[in-house]
C-alpha cells in the first residue's frame, strides 16, 4: 500500500525541520502529529502576542493553548496555506462540502504530466491509447488501495459524480416487480430519494423512509415477514430489496454508524436479501473509510473526488461488490461495453468486469489520470485523513463553542444550531454547521440576508435547504404538506424568498476542509458578532444588503397544476416577491 493511504503511516519529520522551508513543489511531509510540550506553548504564545494586536487575538491564543497538539499539520498549516493555496488569498472558503478547494501542486502536476505526454482515447490498441489504459487502472487499483478494499472483493465503475453513480444503482439493481424494497434514511439527499421512482416503476410494495428511531422496528419487521407472500413460482428465487444511507448527513453533518450495514445484513435469507447503498460522498471527504471486512461491508459505495480533493471536476465513482456481477442488469448499452452485437435484432454480449460492461461509452480518462495527481498532493500534504481529521475536530470543538455562546444582550441567543451534538466526537458529527441567525427580539434574520453580508466581507458560504428535504423536515419541522402548499403559492427551491409566510425556509451552513484555518473561524465569528444587538432601544441591526431583501412585493399569478390523475386545474394565488424577480 502506498505511503499516506489511512492506516499505514508516514515518515515522521525531525522537530528540527518543522521550520525549513518547503519543497520546491510546496509539497509538506509529515506524520504523526507532535505534541508540543508546555515551554514551546509558552514561547509559542508570547511570540505571538508580540505581532498580532488584533480584536480576535486573545481568542487564537485561547485556541492554541488547547489545541496546538492536534491543528495545524504539526505547525505547517500556514505554510501549506501560503505555497499550495494562494488563490485562496483575500477568501475565507466555507464551503468544503460543496466542494473542497483544490491544491496548487496537484494542478501543477497534472500541467505538466500533459505536457510530456500523450494521452489517447482508450478504446484502442496505439500507443497513446495504451498509456491511457495503464493509467486509468493504475487510478482504479488506487481508489481500492484507499479504502483498503480487495479487487478480488470489489471493482470501481467511474461515473460523472455521485449523483449518477447513485442513479446507475437504481439503473442496474436486480428490482422484482411487485416485490422488491427500497427503504432510505430521512436524512439523504434528493439523490438518494430519487431512487424511489426505480422502485415506483416496478411496482414495490414497500417504499418508505426510516429515521434512526425506526431502525430497529424496521430490522424485527425483516426479521418477521422476509419469507411472507412470496407465491410458489418464487420461493426459490431471491428477491433483492434496497437500503440506502449516508454515511454522513450534508445537511447537519450527522454521521451514521457504518455498524448498520452488518445489522441490516443479519436478517438475509435465501430468498429474502437487502443489498445496501452508502452514501459516501460527504464523509470521505474527513474521514477515513474501510471496506476490508467485504462481509460487513456496503454492496454499493458512491463517491464524488471533488469533495474529497477539489480537483477533478466531473468524476465520481460507484464502488461495487464482485459478487453481485451475476445479478446486475444491463439495460442500455454504449460503446466499449459489448463483446459482439447484431445491429438488426434483439442479440448483444456484454463485457465480463463490472467496469468495462456498465461504463458506457469514452471515460472521462483525463480526469481519471488527473485523480491520481490530486491523490499524491493530498497524501504529500496531509499525511492521511487520521491527521485531517484531528485538525477539523480541533477546530469544530471551538466554533460549536463559540456559536453556542453567542448572546445579544438581553441574552438571547444570536444563532440557532441544527445538531445534537458538541462536535468533539469526530466519530458522530462532521464539521458541518448548519443554522439560522435572530436579533435579539426572537424574529429571524433571512439567510439571503446572512450569504449577501458575508460576501461583501469574503466570506464563501452556503444557505438554502442542501438537496435534503428531509433534513429540513426534521430541523426546520416543515410537514410534506406545507412543502407542496408552498409550491402551489410560489415557493420553490433557490429562490430568494428566505422568509416565507413569517417562516425560515431555508439556513445557513458552514462546513469546513483540510486546508481551514483558525483565522477563517475567527473571520467568520467576527462577522457573526455584526449581528448582535448590544442596545436596549436600538432597531435591530440590518446589512446593506437586508434593506432591499425585507422589502416584499405581492403580485397575483394565474397557475396551471397538473394532478397525478392528469387533469389540469388553472388556479389563482397571490405571492410575495422580492424586486429581484421583477426585473
Amino acid at each position: 500500500m502506498a505511503p499516506g493511504v489511512p492506516g499505514i503511516p508516514v515518515k515522521l519529520d525531525s522537530p528540527r525541520e518543522l521550520n525549513h522551508k518547503p519543497s520546491k513543489e510546496g509539497l509538506v511531509k509529515f506524520s504523526k502529529p507532535r505534541r508540543y510540550n508546555d515551554i514551546e506553548k509558552f514561547d509559542q504564545f508570547e511570540r505571538f502576542d508580540k505581532i498580532d494586536n488584533s480584536p480576535e487575538k486573545s481568542e487564537k491564543v485561547e485556541f492554541l493553548r488547547e489545541f496546538s497538539n492536534k491543528y495545524g499539520y504539526n505547525g505547517k498549516i500556514d505554510t501549506i496555506i501560503d505555497h499550495e493555496y494562494p488563490h485562496l488569498k483575500n477568501t475565507t472558503y466555507l464551503d468544503h462540502t460543496g466542494a473542497t478547494i483544490y491544491p496548487k501542486s496537484a494542478v501543477d502536476s497534472f500541467a505538466d504530466d500533459l505536457r510530456n505526454h500523450c494521452f489517447g482515447n482508450p478504446h484502442s490498441k496505439n500507443s497513446s491509447s495504451q498509456l491511457s489504459t495503464e493509467r486509468v487502472n493504475r487510478v482504479r487499483a488506487r481508489v481500492l488501495n484507499y479504502f483498503n478494499a480487495d479487487p478480488n472483493d470489489y471493482q470501481v465503475i467511474f461515473t460523472q459524480n455521485a449523483t449518477a453513480a447513485i442513479k446507475m444503482v437504481g439503473e442496474v439493481f436486480p428490482w422484482t416487480y411487485g416485490k422488491s424494497s427500497f427503504r432510505y434514511m430521512r436524512e439523504n439527499h434528493n439523490s438518494i430519494v430519487g431512487l424511489r421512482r426505480f422502485a415506483e416503476e416496478n411496482n414495490s410494495p414497500d417504499v418508505k423512509v426510516v429515521t434512526e428511531k425506526d431502525l430497529e422496528s424496521m430490522f424485527n419487521a425483516y426479521s418477521e415477514h422476509r419469507n411472507v407472500n412470496l407465491p410458489p413460482e418464487t420461493n426459490n428465487s431471491t428477491v433483492y430489496g434496497l437500503f440506502a444511507y449516508p454515511a454522513q448527513c450534508n445537511f447537519s453533518g450527522r454521521k451514521f454508524p457504518l455498524s448498520w450495514v452488518k445489522k441490516i445484513k443479519s436478517f438475509d435469507t435465501d430468498y429474502s436479501k437487502i443489498l445496501i447503498l452508502l452514501d459516501a460522498a460527504a464523509y470521505v471527504s474527513c474521514s477515513p473509510l474501510s471496506l476490508a471486512d467485504k462481509d460487513d461491508s456496503p454492496d454499493f459505495v458512491a463517491l464524488s473526488f471533488y469533495k474529497m480533493f477539489g480537483f477533478p471536476t466531473g468524476l465520481g465513482a460507484l464502488i461495487v461488490k464482485n459478487e453481485l456481477s451475476s445479478i446486475l442488469k444491463k439495460r442500455y448499452f454504449g460503446g466499449g461495453t459489448l463483446r459482439a452485437v447484431a445491429f438488426d435484432r434483439s442479440w448483444q454480449m456484454f463485457r465480463r468486469d463490472l467496469s468495462e460492461r456498465f461504463e458506457d461509452g469514452t471515460i472521462n480518462f483525463l480526469n481519471i489520470i488527473a485523480l491520481e495527481h490530486s491523490f499524491n498532493a493530498m497524501e504529500k500534504i496531509y499525511g492521511n485523513l487520521f491527521y485531517v481529521r484531528e485538525h477539523l475536530t480541533s477546530l469544530s470543538t471551538f466554533l460549536y463553542r463559540k456559536l453556542s455562546s453567542l448572546r445579544h444582550l438581553n441574552g438571547s441567543p444570536l444563532c440557532v444550531l441544527y445538531s445534537n451534538n458538541d462536535y468533539s466526537d469526530s466519530s458522530l458529527q462532521g464539521p458541518i454547521f448548519n443554522f439560522n441567525v435572530k436579533r435579539a427580539d426572537g424574529s429571524w434574520i433571512g439567510y439571503r440576508e446572512v450569504e449577501a453580508a458575508a460576501n461583501e466581507r469574503g466570506i464563501n458560504l452556503r444557505v438554502g435547504a442542501f438537496c435534503n428535504p428531509g433534513g429540513l423536515a426534521k430541523w426546520l419541522k416543515f410537514t410534506p404538506d406545507q412543502v407542496m402548499a408552498g409550491f402551489l403559492e410560489g415557493k420553490v427551491c433557490d429562490d430568494d424568498i428566505d422568509i416565507f409566510k413569517g417562516r425560515i425556509v431555508g439556513s445557513v451552513r458552514v462546513s469546513l476542509g483540510a486546508m481551514t484555518t483558525i483565522d477563517d473561524v475567527l473571520k467568520l465569528l467576527a462577522f457573526l458578532r455584526e449581528y448582535i444587538d448590544n442596545t436596549t432601544s436600538a432597531p435591530p441591526l440590518q446589512h446593506k444588503s437586508s434593506r432591499v431583501m425585507s422589502k416584499h412585493l405581492s403580485q397575483k399569478v394565474e397557475m396551471s397544476i397538473t394532478h397525478p390523475n392528469m387533469m389540469v386545474e388553472k388556479m389563482t394565488y397571490t405571492r410575495d416577491l422580492h424586486p429581484k424577480q421583477l426585473e
